[in-house]
């Protein structure tokens, strides 16, 4: 059984799931906000043919097994430098794992590599770009991990950035980048980077000092924004409806926090395992 238990670790994403998203309800928050905002926008400015979600689908994982590899440094080798580290992994686990890493990583890349080369066999146009983001990510990654301070307030929004868009840069015309770029940012990145400097106290200003009606609050903005900005033509109207699903999405959960007790408390000890809660939260 001991083997077993840490050996699921070789999985790709199974990383992901063990050490952060520890209930059904942190599953399906998963891919309601790391997942489907590039679906959407592939499906909103890519070639809509059913096949297109298959390749989404093998850049999304390909790109996931590129980023779990900073997870496992981070949580591995640099949480053994820092005075109050985050440990995620059982500690029965991590001696065996210790010895295991190059192995995690190894069998990630590979993977990667073979997921991104099944992608761009069939959309070779961004090419090049798509192969600079990976590396980048996993450049902004290491130095992430590796220092301490103001700094992480850059390269924790480009590791954000480019989590979303490496799968939507291999799958829609060159052309649409600038516009998914700028949903990105706005339904996704602006968000977590005002939740991350409350909590780490980059910032004198308490922007977010309750994290549930802040988020709303943030999402009719991006909403609002959107529409501006599409009225300025300055990107499809379909795409106002992802900071919609986001602003409806937030408003759910608010309103099920407050009805159910149950799902407030598996949210809040979802957010304590993964950070959050420390930026405020529902009380």
């Amino acid at each position: 059984m001991g083997l077993r238990r840490w050996l699921k670790y070789y999985i790709p994403l199974r990383w992901t799931f063990t050490t952060r998203y520890i209930n059904i309800i942190n599953i399906i928050s998963f891919f309601i906000i790391d997942a489907f905002p590039s679906l959407y926008i592939v499906i909103a400015l890519g070639n809509r043919e059913p096949i297109t979600v298959v390749y989404w689908f093998l850049a999304f994982f390909g790109m996931f097994c590129f980023y779990e590899c900073g997870y496992i440094f981070n949580e591995t080798i640099c949480v053994r430098f820092e005075n109050n580290p985050t440990i995620r992994i059982p500690q029965n686990d991590f001696e065996a794992i210790l010895k295991h890493i190059e192995n995690l990583i190894t069998i990630r890349i590979v993977l990667g590599v073979i997921c991104s080369w099944i992608v761009l066999s069939r959309y070779p146009n961004n090419w090049r770009l798509y192969i600079a983001l990976v590396l980048i990510l996993l450049i902004v990654y290491a130095i992430h991990n590796f220092y301490r301070g103001k700094i992480n307030i850059i390269t924790m929004a480009l590791e954000v950035t480019l989590k979303y868009m490496i799968p939507i840069t291999a799958l829609i015309p060159a052309k649409y980048l600038p516009e998914a770029l700028f949903m990105v940012v706005l339904t996704i990145v602006a968000v977590r980077l005002l939740e991350y400097m409350s909590k780490k106290k980059f910032i004198d200003v308490n922007i977010v000092n309750n994290v549930d009606s802040f988020r709303i609050r943030y999402y009719i903005a991006a909403t609002v924004l959107a529409i501006v900005a599409y009225m300025a033509n300055c990107i499809h109207v379909v795409l106002i409806g992802l900071p919609i699903i986001f602003l409806c999405y937030r408003i759910a959960s608010y309103i099920a926090m407050r009805k159910m007790k149950g799902v407030a408390n598996v949210i809040h000890q979802g957010r304590e395992h993964h950070g959050t809660e420390r930026v405020g939260g529902s009380k």
